[in-house]
């Protein structure tokens, strides 16, 4: 089997991705992706420099219909459509990433080419797609895969004070009350500079006095300040008295015992003791499941601008996945449309354009909401 060249290629690309600050997840995806595709290229006899649109197209068909990897796989069930669409991403992002630095260097096999990845294009224009949480806008590219709708997994109130109730150590306890009660990431703490979420706190961004909480978001070095609810500062006052040491070597709020004593706590040990929690449980939950939890009883309750405002959203389009209805409401929806065709007249324009007494705020939002998607209609 040929080896296929490359590999000082990949190593640039992810120090590229450490430079922008992208995380240690994201850093080890690709990392895995890329040697899957090297792989690939390698028992295909092919080079990167040879990779064409149509070996891009060869290689997905290929990966698509490989049995998923996990423990829950059947070993049979093929790869699902984010999956496949997320090894494109990367794949798109790692080009590009090529193709650039061959232009700024004036000289290099990709100088001039085109990215072979095809790529989603909007308004006639090209967007890059370069990672896993870009959003999908515009036509979807030729080989990305069609992702069916889901409502976001919450998890049941009592069974979130269950597990919090359950946590071996008031440090836990501490953190499953902030994402049940803030609504905030997870995040990691990979440095100081990267680091983001409920595990990139410090203790400084903890404000008991004003009972508010600073999370750094995802994917940017902006900080967002929210409240959370009462019940977490007693256990984050125990936490700070029982177990977090007083001479702590770093400003990390949140700090590993046993062989990470004294170090930030990480994601993989924050997960594992919940994978562990959870299992006891009998219960699937990850830590997304809390903040999914909080978003939608917002929504339901204070509406999509305060859910907007505490989740860290930029668009309000994000917020509206939380944004359900139950079956009372839908039927009486029903029967007001009902009403309006029997009377002969429209809800069109008037104050009963919505079938839900939406507060003002909300309101603007959806307006805003409507007008944006009327913009992107009239630009096809």
């Amino acid at each position: 089997m040929k080896e296929a060249r490359g590999g000082e290629e990949v190593e640039q690309f992810i120090a590229d991705l450490r430079a922008r600050g992208r995380s240690e997840h994201t850093e080890r995806a690709y990392s895995q992706g890329l040697a899957h595709f090297t792989a690939w290229l390698a028992s295909n006899g092919l080079d990167f420099d040879e990779v064409r649109k149509s070996h891009i197209t060869t290689y997905i068909a290929a990966f698509a219909s490989e049995p998923k990897a996990g423990a829950t796989a059947s070993g049979t069930e093929p790869r699902g459509p984010r999956t496949v669409n997320h090894r494109l991403s990367v794949l798109s992002s790692f080009f590009a990433f090529l193709i650039e630095r061959d232009l700024e260097r004036g000289e290099g096999p990709w100088r001039g080419r085109p990215n072979p990845v095809p790529q989603q294009r909007k308004g006639g224009r090209v967007v890059l797609v370069g990672g896993r949480d870009a959003p999908a806008r515009g036509p979807r590219a030729e080989l990305r895969r069609a992702v069916p709708a889901e409502l976001p997994k919450t998890i049941e109130p009592e069974l979130a004070e269950q597990m919090i109730g359950a946590a071996r150590s008031a440090r836990d306890k501490a953190i499953l009350a902030l994402l049940l009660g803030a609504g905030q990431r997870i995040g990691d703490w990979p440095d100081e500079r990267r680091r983001n979420g409920v595990l990139g706190m410090r203790v400084e961004d903890l404000d008991a006095k004003a009972g508010l909480v600073t999370v750094r978001l995802k994917g940017s070095r902006r900080e967002h300040r929210v409240p959370t609810s009462a019940d977490f500062w007693p256990l984050w006052r125990r936490y700070l008295r029982e177990e977090r040491p007083a001479d702590a070597l770093t400003e990390a709020a949140w700090v590993g015992f046993r062989r990470g004593a004294g170090r930030p706590l990480r994601y993989t040990a924050f997960e594992r003791a919940l994978r562990t929690l959870a299992e006891e449980a009998g219960a699937d939950v990850h830590a997304h499941m809390f903040r999914h939890t909080l978003a939608e009883i917002l929504v339901s309750g204070s509406g999509l601008a305060v859910a907007q405002r505490q989740l860290g959203h930029r668009h309000v389009s994000s917020t509206t996945a939380y944004a359900h209805a139950d079956q009372a409401a839908m039927v009486e929806a029903i029967a007001a449309a009902e009403e309006h065709l029997r009377a002969g007249s429209s809800p069109q324009g008037s104050p009963g354009t919505y079938a839900f007494p939406y507060d003002a705020e909300t309101l603007a939002c959806l307006e805003a909401l409507a007008g944006a998607r009327r913009s992107d209609f009239d630009e096809l």
